[in-house]
């Protein structure tokens, strides 16, 4: 299992994280990180499934290659990957703490913010069906 630990604040320069990993399940979750939201009426038929404080995302299986994730302070067009648009939206928070990962965590990437309540969220893919590249862009 990897674990990355990022944090930002408004004098970064809008990067938090990345990481490149092979989806087993060809799933990737942003949650809050007291979030126990199981996603039960998502068949997974559905790219993205949205809950208030959780998010399932998915992607390109492990068999299709590796799938690089990039996470973003900021709510510039400009940092959307071209492709297709997955999430515009929001997520809660209790304190300001996310976690990114796969179902069998073999990679949790934990986005500190500080901020607590609702953020701005919006994913971007280089495909609108199972992409290999993701963007996370988050702000308040």
């Amino acid at each position: 299992m990897t674990v990355v630990v990022a944090e930002y604040s408004a004098e970064d320069d809008g990067f938090v994280g990345s990481f490149c990993v092979f989806a087993q399940h060809g799933l990737l979750i942003f949650r809050d990180v007291r979030s126990v939201d199981t996603h039960a009426g998502w068949d997974g038929g559905d790219m993205v499934h949205a809950t208030p404080d959780s998010i399932y995302l998915r992607v390109q299986t492990y068999v299709d290659g590796p799938v690089s994730v990039e996470v973003l302070e900021g709510e510039s067009e400009d940092l959307v990957l071209d492709g297709a648009v997955l999430f515009d939206g929001t997520i809660s928070s209790q304190h300001g703490e996310f976690i990114l990962h796969d179902p069998d965590n073999w990679i949790s990437m934990k986005v500190v913010t500080d901020n607590p309540g609702e953020a701005r969220l919006r994913v971007s893919g280089d495909a609108g069906h199972l992409p290999s590249a993701l963007r996370l862009q988050i702000w308040y």
